[in-house]
């Protein structure tokens, strides 16, 4: 899906963004990071079930919002992921400082070799959602409801268990990894 990869380079290039930016403005990317952890200190206080629990809500409903959001011609979603590409970028280099940057692939790559691909396909779906609203602007015949219901299917079947896996991994895999 031509969507798909379109989002996927968006964020790979983001990423990099994030990444370089961090490196070449070190001060302001710790204060970025503090801000970002300060808004989750609230989950290191939980036990593992709820932490798992906020984790797959948050990102479940993050997707559906965005992929939904994506009727408004497909914009939502496009800034979804680059900016959460941007963040990946930042905190990668941030974090990397200190742990090194094998450490914290290895904290990301397990439950994100999931977790990344399921907001990617949501997305990716919102993309399709906004190009279809545009082409019915455009005077296309295209059944907005149809393609609302195709995106709906995909995120029910895929997304949610692939988040719900990667909730999983990231609640009790990725703090024995980040051990090692």
């Amino acid at each position: 899906m031509k969507e798909f990869v379109a989002l996927l380079l968006i964020f790979i290039l983001s990423t990099y963004i994030g990444y370089q930016w961090a490196e070449s403005h070190p001060e302001q990317a710790d204060i970025f990071i503090k801000q970002i952890f300060k808004g989750l200190s609230f989950v290191k206080g939980l036990p593992q079930p709820l932490i798992f629990a906020v984790i797959f809500i948050n990102n479940a409903v993050k997707s559906f919002v965005n992929m939904i959001l994506g009727l408004l011609f497909g914009i939502i979603p496009i800034l979804f992921v680059a900016i959460n590409g941007f963040i990946v970028g930042v905190v990668t280099a941030v974090v990397s400082r200190n742990v090194g940057l094998l450490k914290v692939l290895l904290m990301l790559i397990p439950h994100g070799i999931l977790e990344i691909p399921a907001v990617l396909i949501a997305c990716s779906y919102g993309l399709k959602l906004g190009v279809a609203v545009l082409n019915r602007v455009r005077g296309k015949d295209v059944d907005i409801k149809l393609e609302i219901r195709r995106s709906v299917g995909v995120y029910l079947k895929y997304v949610v268990p692939m988040l719900l896996i990667a909730a999983f991994v990231e609640t009790y895999v990725t703090p024995i990894v980040s051990q090692i």
